[in-house]
């Protein structure tokens, strides 16, 4: 471990509010329990269990050589802690788990990829095996099943026996350390003496590695994850960063000083430009390798932020410059590890900042090095982002709750005064319940069904659009040009379509999302009303809140339509002909876009409108639950509070939990 891990503390400042926020939810839950019965107390129980096992996501994503996994070793508190130079073959996607729960003391799980992921890989080629199909390009084709054909051969000869037995399958251990961690994700050198069949590298099958830690400097739970260089032999890399990114509360972009975003392979910038601009966050390393990074981190910025707006992405995005080795000095207490190059930059960099003349304190090279910036923009993005929303959702519900425990308890009362009021328009209390659930269950499938629809209907209308225009400006160019030379269009166009008909989508779901919510929340308070009557006093429940809408991360994955190379020359080259020519490019076109858009129908948006019929089944379920125990039978809803404090102690407690409650919302 560091030896000065108590650095990571700063940036905990932007978690403060957050945490105590936390706190105070957790107290008026405990307080709510007190009064509530059993189901309410379940419930309630639930709640507590969501925040204490909130965990915040933040990706690491990047060029190769950046230095992403350096950072994440200083995040950790732990330097070389994940092998910096992996082996280009590598595709492995590193998680630390800070400050998380886990069973029976595991430290490290090590998951290997699916038989049927492997194949994938293995005979097709995987994502660039599809494409280079889809093109025609069968030269590529070749080359590929060359380096699949060597990869696979270099790998039974590692495992032996154990390859296929090991595929689909996890190994788990109460530990972790550099050699252990170096087993799975980095391959090392083809010579290693140390390849055994029995306890051999793993590399080339390893998915995903998961390490559990615990750090007290950070007061929250973390999940760390480390992600490859997106610009691998066969897009797998690719595939798994965006699998990685999905959920991802934060996205760190590791650039190199060196060569910031003038080289960024467009893959990554692709990938990016998909995120909301708050969630982004760009780590430029390695200033200290800079010859004069006083001048130079400037112009750098001045280029990255132009490079920003090119790609359609704010320039106010947040741009932290930093070195991790002058990181590692500090925290490990050993500025002896930085190179005469390195320190002449930090001397330079310290006289720059007015530091003075005297020599650099350990506290002062950590805030040279970029990594309190970097822990507290970090921070504030999962306050305002997961940690807001967390809070929004325990405290909606809470406020339910209290109504729900209010509602069993005044059924209670007028149960035992023979006082309750069923105004029911005729119909028992269960067909009454179930009708209004049923209607919503209706609602909600025809809504969703809408919104599928016409979102996909807006994406052809995108795809059409797009190869039209594309198949017409070749045609143009065939006309001007003949067959000579070489020619492409840019997908950037089909992206901005599929971008906009996605967030239309979005806007579309909250706003009738929400009006349906509120509706079945106004006829559920409804039925609350005609059960109980005048006897409620003040009392609301609450409609669910509207699920979010992720980022549309599909639209950035590679299609053919990206790659430069060769592929185009031989494409054109194979082709005689103007027709020739627009049907192979109207079909090849008309494939790629729609494999976006199938991307984002089924990982974007089913997922979103399953989470909107969802998020309307709990309430329901939970409501009709509440309804029927107190409608059905009074004497079972008084039994389960029996033995609970008085009306009036309870209601004053009530009122001053559901007060506190919508103060904080406020």
């Amino acid at each position: 471990m560091a030896r000065n891990d108590h650095l990571l503390s700063v940036g905990n400042e932007a978690l403060s509010e957050m945490t105590e926020t936390m706190t105070s939810l957790t107290t008026q839950i405990d307080q709510l329990t007190e009064v509530a019965d059993a189901r309410s107390s379940a419930r309630l129980a639930a709640l507590k269990t969501k925040m204490e096992n909130f965990s915040a996501s933040v990706t690491m994503v990047g060029q190769v050589k950046a230095g992403k996994s350096s950072i994440v070793n200083i995040l950790a508190g732990r330097p070389n802690l994940l092998p910096s130079d992996v082996n280009p073959w590598t595709s492995v996607v590193t998680t630390l788990n800070i400050n998380t729960r886990t069973e029976g003391g595991t430290k490290s799980k090590f998951t290997f990829f699916e038989q049927e992921e492997w194949d994938n890989l293995m005979v097709g080629g995987g994502r660039l095996g599809e494409l280079a199909n889809r093109a025609g390009a069968d030269d590529e084709m070749d080359d590929i099943r060359r380096q699949i054909g060597e990869m696979k051969s270099k790998s039974e000869q590692r495992l032996g026996k154990h390859f296929d037995l090991i595929l689909g399958q996890s190994h788990q251990y109460d530990y972790f350390d550099d050699e252990l961690v170096q087993r799975y994700v980095c391959l090392g050198d083809e010579d290693d003496p140390d390849i055994d069949p029995k306890t051999g590298r793993f590399a080339d099958v390893t998915k995903s590695a998961e390490l559990f830690m615990d750090i007290p400097q950070y007061p929250i739970s973390l999940k760390l994850c480390d992600t490859p260089g997106v610009n691998d032999t066969f897009m797998v890399r690719e595939q798994i960063t965006l699998r990685s990114l999905r959920g991802s509360e934060v996205c760190i972009v590791v650039l190199a000083a060196s060569q910031a975003l003038t080289t960024m392979d467009m893959a990554l910038m692709r990938i990016i430009a998909q995120f909301e601009n708050r969630q982004i966050i760009l780590f430029v390393n390695r200033i200290d390798e800079l010859s004069d990074p006083v001048n130079q981190v400037p112009e750098i910025r001045d280029r990255i932020q132009d490079t920003l707006k090119q790609n359609n992405i704010d320039a106010n995005t947040s741009v932290v410059f930093g070195s991790a080795l002058w990181a590692e000095a500090a925290l490990t207490g050993n500025p002896d590890i930085l190179t005469e190059e390195s320190r002449e930059a930090l001397n330079t960099f310290y006289l720059a900042a007015g530091f003075g003349d005297q020599a650099a304190s350990l506290d002062k090279i950590w805030a040279l090095s970029g990594l309190p910036d970097l822990l507290l923009a970090m921070n504030e993005r999962i306050a305002e982002g997961a940690g807001t929303r967390l809070l929004d959702r325990v405290r909606h519900r809470a406020r339910n709750i209290a109504s729900q425990i209010r509602a069993t308890a005044v059924a209670k009362t007028l149960s035992n005064s023979d006082g309750i009021v069923r105004d029911l328009d005729g119909a028992s209390p269960e067909d009454a319940i179930a009708r209004v659930t049923a209607e919503y269950e209706k609602k909600a499938s025809e809504l969703t069904t809408k919104l599928r629809d016409k979102v996909l209907e807006r994406l052809a209308s995108a795809e059409a659009n797009f190869v039209k225009r594309a198949t017409d400006s070749l045609i143009s160019h065939l006309e001007q040009n003949g067959e000579q030379g070489t020619w492409q269009y840019d997908p950037a166009g089909l992206r901005t379509l599929q971008k906009a008909a996605y967030f239309s989508f979005a806007r579309s779901m909250r706003k009738e999302a929400g009006a349906l919510y509120s509706a079945a929340a106004a006829d559920v308070e409804a039925l609350y009303q005609k059960l109980l009557g005048n006897h409620l006093g003040e009392f609301n429940i609450e409609a669910p809140i509207v699920p979010r809408v992720p980022p549309p991360l599909g639209i950035g994955r590679t299609i053919a339509l990206d790659l430069q190379s060769t592929w185009w020359r031989r494409w054109w080259q194979r082709r005689k002909g103007f027709e020739a020519y627009a049907a192979d490019y109207t079909r090849l076109i008309a494939s790629e876009a729609n494999s976006i858009t199938k991307d984002i129908e089924e990982n974007q948006i089913a997922a979103v409108l399953e989470n909107v019929r969802a998020t309307l089944t709990d309430f329901m379920v939970e409501q009709k639950d509440t309804l029927l125990s107190i409608s059905h039978s009074p004497d079972r809803a008084a039994a389960q509070i029996a033995e609970q404090k008085p009306q009036k102690s309870r209601d004053d407690i009530l009122g001053d939990i559901l007060k506190d409650l919508s103060n904080e919302a406020a």
